[in-house]
């Protein structure tokens, strides 16, 4: 299928590998042209060379809102608009609510939720420029049914669905689309640096998955690109999960 996106040009956020980096490798290879961001240089530089003349970077720590706002500058330096973003931000500390500080919430309030608000209301003017505009936001399984020992993860990832689904109705009107991206077990080095301490439990998370195997970046990359593309122009207020068929509930 042609996604349209042939010239066409997206921010991704933290994608210098895993996830974001699943996305804009898809995005690229539909030809299109791709803004990357993480906090280090040198993976930056790493992932641009493989993803080739279609990429650029800039380093942002997304935790900071001088660095966001720093980021949609130097992007608004080079294009006038952006045709999509995808909204992502690795995701926090694992731990239990009695073993997390107070500090440890606040990193994660502005890792996880301020991110997603501070990137969309510093992208808003150059998508609202764009022809078919769109937004996607990547959170989790987590959203649907609480992971174990995922405590900030599963708080902080169901406002960003909450604010993604007002916005729907408030920014829909102008033409931007917003939706959401859920991923359930995909191999990425967060899921190997979750899953360090006990090596029973990646063989236990895949008994419990119907496909039985964890995803890939390059399966979430093709799904994410579709529906910033064009081609899904209906889908608005979405939440899609791509999780093998993990999650059972009827809603």
């Amino acid at each position: 299928m042609d996604l349209r996106v042939e010239g066409k040009i997206f921010l991704v956020t933290a994608a210098s590998r895993g996830l974001g980096y699943g996305v804009a490798e898809a995005l690229v290879e539909e030809g299109a042209n791709v803004i990357i961001c993480s906090r280090q240089k040198e993976s930056l530089e790493s992932a641009t060379e493989s993803l080739g003349s279609l990429s650029r970077f800039f380093v942002c720590d997304l935790s900071q809102e001088e660095d966001i706002r720093a980021l949609l500058d130097d992007v608004a330096a080079i294009t006038d608009h952006i045709d999509g973003l995808f909204v992502n931000a690795g995701g926090p500390p694992p731990g239990s609510f009695s073993d997390l500080s107070e500090e440890q919430w606040l990193r994660a309030y502005n890792l996880t939720l301020m991110s997603a608000v501070r990137l969309t209301r510093e992208a808003l003017p150059l998508l609202q420029t764009a022809d078919s505009p769109s937004i996607l936001y990547s959170t989790s399984i987590s959203v649907k049914q609480p992971i174990e020992n995922l405590m900030l993860s599963n708080s902080l990832r169901s406002a960003v669905i909450g604010m993604m689904r007002t916005l729907a109705d408030e920014i829909g009107p102008t033409g931007i689309r917003v939706n959401a991206i859920c991923p359930g077990w995909i191999l990425t080095n967060r899921v190997d640096e979750l899953l360090a301490d006990d090596s029973s439990s990646k063989e236990q998370i895949i008994s419990r998955i119907p496909l039985g195997r964890m995803g890939t970046p390059e399966e979430f990359g093709e799904v994410s690109a579709f529906l910033l593309s064009p081609v899904s122009s209906y889908i608005h207020g979405a939440l899609l999960l791509i999780d093998g068929g993990l999650y059972r509930g009827m809603m």
